[in-house]
């Protein structure tokens, strides 16, 4: 699992995500945390997930690219939303993929 550098937080998310981070990577649950994740299907821009379904005993965590924290689905919603907005103002496109691509890179 790989994170953003810079991750699209949350209100409730922002003055603790290091510590969040931290669970997520020891795998510990984070109740109501909802993860954005790039998505590994051709079809799809992004993922939204559910915390709790990551830490399944099978979930296929190692290819995830997480790119935003959220503490409950619709403020989740609102951040792809905002994602999307941000794609078209900087680039003129709302493919929020190519452009989150691009920040990807960016940071490599």
């Amino acid at each position: 699992m790989k994170f953003l550098q810079e991750l699209y937080l949350g209100e409730k998310i922002a003055p603790k995500v290091d510590q969040i981070v931290k669970k997520i990577m020891t795998e510990k649950n984070v109740p109501n945390l909802y993860l954005i994740a790039m998505s590994n299907h051709p079809d799809n821009m992004l993922d939204l997930i559910p915390h709790w379904e990551v830490l399944q005993k099978n979930y296929p965590k190692e290819m995830l690219r997480i790119v935003g924290l959220a503490s409950n689905k619709k403020e989740a919603i609102s951040m792809i939303q905002y994602m999307i907005e941000e794609s078209m103002q900087l680039t003129g496109s709302a493919d929020v993929r190519a452009y989150l691509e691009e920040k990807w890179e960016g940071q490599a």
